[in-house]
């Protein structure tokens, strides 16, 4: 049987997801007639094996189970999905993920005379990945990579040729978790892959703070990890190699930042902050940055006497809250202090707030906020 689709699925200690997987992928039945596919669950966790006999079988839809011998990663576990994969096309999923019922034909629809498509999608319970302030590139190259970093928020995004991954990415799999996905998209845009572009809302990425992905000092590693595999690999001409160096030690350095952001945040409570703002007369805030720790600060200061007017965030369009969410150029109301959450950024962001506020304004890092506790 010819095999159109192959959807890679690594395990980890997700018993419980699979069910919903073949569920999830049993909805593109509509196109069964057109594409035939292929599930293969690789699990990572060995000391459990993956158990599908409860699973009705399904004509249309092969399954198959690759029982890794040692945890070897997600990478790792991907590219053994790989060497079982007897699709044209590739959709790696991770086992939380959650696809629209017509993921597959419009993602084939859009793919044309390309190589690999990517879509839509919502991410922070319901937050749009791509929109007016975050807008999908027309086109993507190396060039833009350089520029502006990956641009997806996971691999269920992107449907791809099989043809079309690099052999670079299959035969050097990272040590650490978070990166391989970076990975594959740098080294496709570095061999001129051809993606094309579906702007339909598809797919689904949940981040609530307990992902791998906000396990900051594990995405550092991965991230260095990433760096130095990539550099030995000599696909960067002279003038790109300072470019990519700096945007993989930026992002570094960013996850080194939030690591000691986060263990703070861990260790703070509602009366140690609002006794802090209390110092220093400070009764109403604004906070720049609805992300996750915007999103836990508005909760711990919730029942307080602090008052929180409103947020700001760069991709306001994309943000819902209690208060209202404004871009840095709309009207704002004055606060007697700004706290911002994006502390990495903390410097450009506070140049851009003196623009727009009054000049005696409080400006505080949350980062520098929580080490007076």
């Amino acid at each position: 049987m010819r095999i159109d689709i192959s959807v890679i699925v690594p395990i980890y200690k997700g018993q419980k997801h699979i069910k919903r997987l073949m569920e999830m992928i049993l909805s593109w039945n509509s196109l069964s007639d057109r594409y035939s596919t292929e599930i293969i669950l690789v699990n990572d966790y060995p000391d459990i094996p993956l158990d599908i006999s409860y699973l009705q079988s399904e004509g249309h839809i092969q399954r198959k189970i690759i029982e890794n011998l040692k945890n070897i990663g997600i990478h790792g576990s991907r590219i053994e999905g790989i060497k079982h994969a007897e699709g044209k096309y590739i959709l790696f999923l991770d086992q939380d993920d959650t696809l629209m019922n017509s993921y597959l034909e419009s993602q084939m629809n859009c793919l044309r005379d390309n190589d690999a498509v990517i879509c839509g999608g919502l991410w922070r319970n319901g937050e749009k990945i791509y929109s007016e302030t975050n807008p999908m590139k027309e086109e993507y190259s190396f060039e833009e990579y350089l520029d502006c970093g990956y641009p997806l928020v996971s691999l269920g995004q992107l449907l791809i040729k099989k043809s079309s991954i690099p052999t670079e990415w299959i035969e050097n799999p990272m040590i650490y978790n978070g990166w391989d996905d970076h990975f594959l998209w740098a080294v496709m845009m570095a061999y001129g892959v051809k993606v094309a572009v579906n702007e339909e809302i598809l797919y689904i990425h949940e981040e609530d703070g307990n992902n791998a992905s906000f396990n900051w000092k594990q995405m550092s590693l991965s991230g260095q990890n990433f760096r130095d595999v990539f550099l030995s690999l000599n696909l960067l001409k002279l003038n790109q190699k300072n470019k990519f160096i700096s945007l993989i030690n930026n992002k570094i350095r960013k996850y080194d930042v939030y690591a000691e952001l986060s263990v703070l945040m861990d260790e703070a409570n509602s009366d140690m902050i609002a006794t802090l703002f209390a110092n220093q007369g400070v009764k109403q805030i604004a906070i720049y940055g609805f992300g996750i720790y915007g999103k836990k600060l508005f909760e711990l200061l919730q029942n307080t006497d602090i008052h929180i007017l409103y947020g700001i965030d760069q991709r306001n369009d994309t943000k819902t809250a209690v208060v209202p969410i404004y871009g840095l150029k709309d009207e704002l109301e004055n606060v007697d202090a700004v706290i911002i959450t994006a502390v990495f950024s903390f410097e450009e962001i506070k140049r851009n707030l003196e623009k727009y506020f009054m000049k005696d304004l409080k400006i505080i890092s949350l980062l520098d906020l929580l080490k007076m506790i």
